[in-house]
């Protein structure tokens, strides 16, 4: 909830903005591959945001048949907590939760045969994301208004992924010689 908060408050300091507008923002950030963000939230959260008073409703427009667009600027109140929650997200080390760390632990469950497929199926998909992160970086970059630091950000991610598949690697040496598990 933090995360979902601190990204829709920072797209709106940019400007007033409606839910699609912050969505189309983090979308050009790619921000579902580092922020696990669903995008579904950013409207909830700004109805939400709405009746704390971290941001308000400046309009309301609807054109022709579609749905109404609430344009959401963000308050003082909006600001203060903005700034508290990116403290909060600077200054506090939360590890992530990977749901492949509970699959680890049963890893013994599993046939030998069908543990290294997994882990080459996992090699592989880690090592099509790697390949791909160098043309998202430029390419994201490049082609939007996304601020220069974010390709720090996608850096994390590359590097995160990167010591993954080591792991992944190493791993499979190990359960091919029957080191693991």
């Amino acid at each position: 909830m933090a995360v979902t908060r601190v990204l829709v408050l920072g797209v709106l300091l940019k400007q007033p903005m409606h839910g699609y507008e912050v969505r189309r923002e983090l979308e050009s950030w790619n921000a579902e591959q580092w922020a696990n963000i669903a995008y579904g939230s950013i409207y909830f959260s700004l109805a939400k945001m709405a009746e704390e008073h971290l941001v308000e409703v400046v309009s309301t427009d609807q054109r022709r048949n579609r749905p109404a667009r609430t344009v959401y600027a963000i308050t003082n109140r909006g600001r203060e907590e903005f700034a508290r929650l990116l403290r909060e997200l600077w200054w506090e080390y939360r590890p992530p939760i990977d749901p492949f760390r509970v699959a680890l632990t049963f890893m013994n469950c599993l046939p030998r045969d069908e543990l290294l497929a997994g882990l080459r199926k996992r090699a592989g998909g880690l090592r099509s994301t790697l390949d791909a992160f160098p043309y998202v970086i430029e390419g994201r970059l490049r082609n939007s208004d996304a601020p220069r630091h974010l390709s720090e950000v996608l850096r994390l991610a590359a590097a995160h992924i990167d010591t993954n598949l080591h792991w992944v690697e190493e791993t499979m040496g190990k359960v091919e010689r029957g080191d693991l598990p």
